[in-house]
């Protein structure tokens, strides 16, 4: 007897574990029909808050875009008003004003055109002097260089001999020194004459002095190294000795 109530209450049990566990599925299925239309719904939503913001910023850049195009339009018409004024104002002007201001115009042209001219002549006329006075001094280093050639030519036939088989050789030297001299004379090459000169300090460089009763003071008495001169410029001062 015991055996067969037991038997009935497994096959409730059962028969109530099986609804449960249905229902229980019910649920289940319900639950997640609701979460995936939540998820759905949410994702609706973000895209519509995507859209929205892109939305609004389009509207700002346009609205930014629209105030530039007015600035602009508002700067271009200020410029053809100042135009239209500049222009009536010219209009309003009386021919003889009108005239005169032209001709105003026109004398300060010329005179800059003078101006101009004169500035361009100066400088034409400063570029041949300095291309002149290159010319003039491009040799005088390489002249300043001979000068000692000359020097020892001039030694050379001061203490030349008298003797016959000499005498050849004298004339040979001082043709030389003749010749160097013609060819410094075609570049503006001068001797400076300084015997019994007054002793001049922008060509003479004094060496010493001597006492002399037949010349006063300051008179050239002997010359050591003759100077010369190119285009009446200072080549190489000539060293004397000066009374005193």
């Amino acid at each position: 007897m015991s055996s067969t109530n037991n038997d009935a209450v497994r096959v409730t049990l059962s028969t109530d574990s099986k609804e449960i566990s249905e229902k229980m599925k019910q649920s289940q299925d319900i639950d997640h029909t609701i979460d995936s239309e939540e998820d759905e719904n949410n994702s609706d939503v973000n895209e519509n808050i995507v859209d929205n913001l892109s939305v609004d910023q389009n509207s700002d850049d346009t609205e930014q875009t629209v105030k530039i195009n007015d600035i602009k339009s508002d700067k271009e018409s200020d410029a053809t008003e100042n135009e239209d004024k500049t222009q009536k104002n010219e209009n309003d002007q009386k021919p003889e004003d009108q005239l005169k201001k032209t001709e105003s115009e026109n004398k300060n042209l010329q005179d800059r055109l003078l101006r101009l001219s004169a500035e361009f002549e100066n400088f034409k006329k400063r570029n041949r002097r300095e291309m002149s006075e290159f010319k003039k001094f491009a040799s005088e280093v390489l002249i300043k260089d001979l000068l000692p050639v000359v020097d020892n030519l001039d030694r050379a036939l001061e203490t030349g001999s008298t003797d016959e088989a000499c005498k050849a050789i004298i004339e040979g030297v001082s043709m030389t020194r003749n010749e160097m001299l013609k060819v410094f004379s075609k570049y503006g090459v001068e001797p400076i004459v300084a015997l019994e000169k007054d002793f001049d300090p922008a060509f003479h460089q004094a060496v010493g002095k001597e006492e002399n009763d037949a010349h006063p003071k300051n008179v050239v008495l002997k010359e050591y190294q003759k100077g010369y001169t190119i285009h009446g410029r200072l080549l190489r001062p000539s060293m004397v000795v000066v009374s005193s």
